[in-house]
This record gives structure tokens, sequence and C-alpha cells, in this order.
């Protein structure tokens, strides 16, 4: 399929608020920045119908369960944004090293939040990279960085790092 008929689709697909493409965050600051737009379904079944992916090829390989969970959470997060009074502009984070931050809130005001998904039960430091490279970049705009994970427990990674449940999205 070449990039022009792939746009057309795209834009049905958003026009139908069946996708979003979300624009990849930056600054001045660093070098070397993926700026590559991002496209998230806002449906995850449909995500798995369209990867043809069944209950039985999960529970064989949860290798392409991240992607799944990941559309699911922007989703969530989506209508937990939409309820609130303030406008928030989602980006993606990534960096030729492939250090990522899967979204991006930033409010008016500059303040910045940085959301890592993760379809795992524990979490390491190693997680927080991307976090940590947009904390930088961000200075003090930067308000928090999370990694939302499969677990019960908030656990702190540092000033302003925290691997929190994604129960919490609903609590």
């Amino acid at each position: 399929m070449n990039h022009v008929i792939t746009q057309k689709y795209v834009a049905i697909f958003e026009s139908l608020f069946l996708a979003r493409t979300i624009q990849p965050w930056f600054s001045n600051k660093l070098k070397r920045l993926t700026k590559t737009p991002k496209l998230h379904f806002l449906d995850s079944g449909l995500l798995a119908s369209l990867r043809d992916l069944s209950l039985e090829r999960l529970r064989g390989d949860r290798g392409p369960s991240g992607a799944l969970l990941e559309t699911f959470v922007f989703g969530e997060i989506l209508k937990l944004a939409s309820s609130e009074h303030t406008r928030f502009e989602f980006s993606h984070f990534r960096d030729k090293q492939q250090n990522e931050v899967d979204i991006v809130i930033e409010v008016r005001r500059g303040r910045v939040v940085g959301i890592e998904i993760k379809a795992a039960a524990s979490v390491s430091t190693s997680d927080f990279s991307g976090l940590r490279m947009l904390a930088e970049a961000c200075g003090e705009r930067f308000v928090s960085g999370m990694v939302l994970y499969d677990h019960d427990k908030v656990v702190p990674f540092g000033e302003r790092m925290h691997a929190v449940p994604i129960s919490a999205l609903w609590r």
C-alpha cells in the first residue's frame, strides 16, 4: 500500500474516531529525536482484529499484547482527559537510541507529564530512561513521570518518578 492510500485510510479512521495520530514531542535541548507521528487505534479490539491477534495466539506469545495494552491505556487516558476543563496536548517522545515515552501530556502552562506503559508485572530502572531524558529536557516544567504496569503497588523510582498500577486509572 502506498503512502497516499495509507494517509487516506488513517484520515477515515480518525474521522470515525477509531484512531488518533499523536505528534512527536520535541525540544531544542535534545538532538536526534524521532519526528514520526504515532498512530493509536482507540479500540483495542479493532487493533487486535487488524493484527490477527486472537486470545489463543496471545496466550502463546504475549509479545504483541504490549501494543494492545498501550492503545487501550491511551484510549482510557483520553476519556479521563475529556472529563476535565483543562485542555491537554498529547504527544510521544522517542530518540534515535530508542529511548521513549509512550504518552507525553502537556497543559497550556507548559507543565509536562510522561507516561510509559508496560505489559509486565515488574519494573526496573531502565524502564525510566526515556522519562528521565524527558524530565531533563523539560526542567522545572516536568511534573511527573510514571510507568504504568500490571501490578498493585505504587513504587517510587526517584524524584517525580513512580511505577503505578494500570488499575490506578479507574480509582
